[in-house]
């Protein structure tokens, strides 16, 4: 399996720089049949989804660390959130995970991949059980955000705007319309309406509407089998100092790696 890296980018996108692969997301992000051969031309390099497409490449060559400290999450320690925050979907508040400043959406993927084998991703995973949240205030994030989720067939809402003054440009709506885990999504945008401002307590919009929608009348095909998912296993009465299980003698050091901020590239320096 190869690795998706820049020249592997620029060759799929038929671009030799930077700004002019960034115009390619953009330019493709409202047009399904393109995207779709994007993402089919990515999975031929690399089949890992269950890591942040994007992410290393984000890092290197757009994001921006000194105005928005735009440093993102390791894959690691997404992998331990994620795993750390499962839960029962009765217990659920509506959202199968919500990430207030998503970038790229390394957080919401490791959820997501979370999900898919606390359940069976073969057998009972169905992508409309899982409904993710993301919010995300850079402009610069936004294409890669919404490329990596509708990639993996992905159901999630992302607004695009401040998570505290709740202002807005725009709210997304990624749908699997086909229920099809091995799919991908579409990209649609929500009106610029009352509801849809009360729905997500949005205070006021920074951006004219952008009148896209892509799905249609969507239906969901029934599982083969119940949803299967489990919650994570805790000790309701621990006792200190007693540690019977081998996973209870587990360091940090068996279960992540530690990424080493690059050289002059640390925020702040030094650290």
């Amino acid at each position: 399996m190869g690795k998706l890296v820049r020249e592997e980018f620029y060759k799929i996108a038929g671009v030799k720089q930077h700004a002019e692969f960034e115009q390619y997301l953009k330019d493709i992000l409202f047009k399904p049949d393109e995207r779709q051969e994007f993402y089919k031309a990515m999975l031929r390099i690399s089949t890992d989804v269950y890591v942040d497409s994007f992410r290393a490449y984000f890092e290197d060559y757009a994001a921006e660390r000194k105005a928005n400290q735009q440093d993102y999450t390791p894959d690691t320690v997404a992998h331990i959130l994620a795993a750390i925050t499962r839960n029962n979907l009765q217990d659920s508040n509506g959202w199968s995970g919500y990430d207030p400043t998503a970038g790229t959406g390394s957080l919401l993927i490791q959820k997501w991949k979370d999900d898919q084998l606390a359940d069976n991703p073969i057998t009972t995973y169905a992508p409309h059980n899982y409904f993710y949240f993301a919010e995300e205030m850079a402009d610069n994030a936004i294409p890669y955000l919404l490329h990596n989720l509708a990639l993996r067939g992905m159901n999630c809402v992302v607004i695009h705007g401040d998570t505290l003054e709740r202002t807005a440009k725009q709210v997304y709506f990624v749908q699997n319309d086909n229920d099809d885990f091995l799919g991908f999504s579409s990209i649609n945008v929500m009106p610029h309406t009352d509801e849809v401002k009360e729905q997500f307590e949005i205070s006021g919009w920074e951006e004219e509407a952008i009148d896209h929608i892509e799905s249609g009348l969507v239906k969901f095909w029934p599982t083969l089998a119940p949803m299967q998912k489990k919650a994570l296993e805790i000790n309701p009465d621990p006792i200190a100092g007693t540690y019977e299980k081998p996973s209870d003698h587990l360091q940090l050091k068996d279960i992540a790696t530690v990424e080493r901020a690059k050289a002059k590239k640390c925020t702040p320096p030094g650290r």
